[in-house]
């Protein structure tokens, strides 16, 4: 008893190392995009349930197909009747019987029914499994947009820590100056206020990177209580458009592979044979049956086995079933059908429009950014040269602070705005990625 408790005690104890083991290596791990979008496609609710639905709607087609197979229902009842003697009106004779029965029935023509609906099944597997791609895609993208938000943010937080230190530097070298006569008091406060102002600028940023770090996280669908750690690489931007396709060539890239242009198509198929099912509502259906029953009754002679025995009966026969008139009902469906299939023309038609313009957009934006990006670094390297200069000429008492931070203000502008020319050019060039067909990476 002893060795048995002290071998469950270690099969606990494994396990909990294990577990915690497991917990420490996912909370060590550093999530970069393939990581974050990975772990989404394999852990996200909406895909899941997605892919749900396609499980179900392989069930429907199961079914569908089994209609061609033959029914078989066996039943057994029992009954009580009473009912007036003959030979005496004024009494009541009770009596019990039993009938058993087996009835099969197999469909021969159903107007083509039948192979229609194994068809819809077989579009709507089809259509769940391009929702689940559309979702994924979608959910890429919202990743790829919030993963960039989040090294946006981390190169401001970077960017504004150097601009501290900078003026700490600036705030010390003033003082020197002030000391040594060279500026007066006025000029020494004004750069403590722009000091006192680059820590609200960190102070600002570093929030906003924890924000857009918890909107990743959320978006993945992490735990509150799990750490995350975000990598954050080197992204470089294309200066150049001699690796972009053309716009025409882009547009029919994704006209070719979006999964929205399938499921418009897919939704147009279904719905033909939605036409072509209501059309069999016209035709005549035909189906083979069989059955054998017997019975047993208490008022008749004979005992219980000789009745069933002498009273079985089996019958095969063909049922044929000619619509004549059903209240227009079948034309009724017919004609919804065809205002269904116009409406599914005309929904892909719009898909297909949306997604063209879609593209035309993602495209100039991307090759607009380029130039913008360039423009911003272009601006961004005379600033800083003019705030050298004239940082310079602070130094020697040529300038006041007043002219000196405006110059510096000019620099701060300038570095944010290529900053955030970078990663929208990044974001963009992603997007297009995306309706292209190419692998997201950074």
């Amino acid at each position: 008893m002893q060795r048995l408790l002290t071998f469950l005690v270690l099969i606990i104890a494994n396990f909990l190392f294990c577990k915690n083991l497991l917990a420490q290596n996912y909370s060590n791990r550093i999530w970069d995009l393939n990581n974050c979008i990975n772990y989404a496609l394999e852990n996200n609710i909406q895909v899941k349930q997605k892919k749900l639905s396609v499980t179900s709607n392989e069930l429907d087609l199961s079914k569908d197909k089994s209609a061609w197979l033959p029914s078989l229902n066996a039943s057994i009842s029992e009954n009580l009747s009473k009912s007036k003697d003959k030979t005496n009106a004024d009494s009541w004779a009770a009596s019990s019987g039993t009938s058993f029965s087996l009835t099969a029935s197999m469909p021969i023509y159903q107007g083509g029914t039948i192979k229609n609906n194994i068809r819809k099944s077989q579009l709507s597997v089809e259509q769940a499994n391009v929702e689940v791609e559309i979702t994924q895609k979608s959910i890429i993208l919202s990743i790829v947009q919030t993963y960039l938000d989040v090294l946006y943010t981390k190169e401001s937080v970077d960017y504004y820590g150097e601009v501290v230190l900078a003026s700490q530097k600036q705030v010390e070298r003033s003082k020197d100056l002030f000391n040594a006569g060279s500026i007066v008091r006025k000029d020494l406060a004004q750069m403590e206020a722009q000091l006192a102002s680059d820590n609200y600028s960190l102070t600002v940023a570093i929030n906003n990177l924890t924000s857009r770090t918890s909107d990743l996280k959320q978006l993945l669908e992490i735990p509150v209580a799990d750490t995350f750690t975000v990598s954050f690489p080197e992204v470089q931007v294309i200066d150049s458009l001699a690796s972009f396709p053309s716009k025409l060539e882009a547009i029919n890239a994704a006209m070719s592979i979006m999964p929205e242009i399938r499921s418009s198509q897919v939704n147009n198929q279904i719905a033909e044979v939605n036409y072509r099912i209501t059309k069999s509502g016209y035709l005549p259906s035909l189906s083979l049956n069989a059955g054998y029953s017997t019975d047993y009754s208490s008022s008749l002679s004979g005992g219980f086995s000789n009745q069933l025995s002498n009273n079985q009966l089996q019958k095969v026969g063909l049922t044929l079933n000619v619509p004549i008139f059903n209240r227009f009902s079948t034309k009724t469906s017919v004609q919804q059908s065809k205002i269904g299939m116009e409406q599914a023309r005309l929904s892909a038609l719009e898909t297909e429009k949306n997604l063209q313009q879609q593209v035309e957009t993602i495209y100039q934006d991307a090759v607009a950014g380029i130039y913008r990006y360039k423009s911003a670094k272009t601006q961004m390297e005379l600033a800083d040269e003019s705030y050298r200069l004239s940082e310079q000429q602070f130094n020697l008492g040529m300038i006041n602070a007043v002219e000196l931070l405006k110059v510096k203000t000019n620099l701060l502008n300038s570095k944010m705005e290529l900053i955030q020319s970078k990663y929208s050019e990044i974001l963009n060039l992603k997007i297009l990625d995306y309706y292209i067909g190419k692998t997201i990476t950074l």
